[in-house]
């Protein structure tokens, strides 16, 4: 039997590495006009403590399973996703995604990319930008219903192949 104590207690009340850095950003991105779930506020409290209710059970009893991207909602109720972009390890990808973006590439029809909705530029003496781009859904949420949607979704992707 595999002695699972090596990977440490579970607490869901505990903020992983990466859910830290989402709370320290927490008011920098409110001033932007995105809020971050309840679970990512510095003021957090667990909403189960002093409840019968499993962490399980809370939408603020999950962590989530990458650090780089959250969703968050725009002051104007919209649901997004934002994404941190490391300026030391990709220094181009800003300006990469704003060329995408912006102009012909914007209007080409070719340019499947996810529409950017903004790019916030980092904070005062950090080297981490946020790409604000719309909350969608995964890949295979809802299911392909007739052959044609498969047909059309495989010719979306393989269209960018010379």
């Amino acid at each position: 039997m595999t002695d699972l104590s090596v990977f440490g207690k579970y607490d869901a009340a505990e903020l992983s590495n990466a859910e830290i850095f989402w709370r320290d950003h927490y008011s920098f991105l409110k001033q932007h006009g995105y809020t971050l779930r309840k679970r990512y506020d510095p003021a957090w409290v667990p909403s189960w403590l002093n409840t019968s209710k499993s962490p399980r059970e809370c939408e603020d009893g999950h962590r989530i399973p990458y650090g780089q991207a959250l969703d968050a909602t725009r002051t104007d109720g919209t649901l997004v996703v934002l994404k941190r972009l490391d300026l030391d390890k990709n220094p181009d990808e800003v300006s990469i995604v704003r060329q995408l973006a912006s102009g012909t590439f914007a209007s080409n029809p070719r340019n499947h990319c996810v529409h950017v909705l903004e790019v916030i530029d980092p904070p005062k003496g950090s080297r981490m930008a946020f790409i604000v781009m719309p909350l969608l859904l995964k890949i295979d949420s809802p299911p392909f219903e007739t052959i044609g949607e498969a047909v059309g979704f495989c010719k979306q992707i393989f269209e960018v192949i010379p």
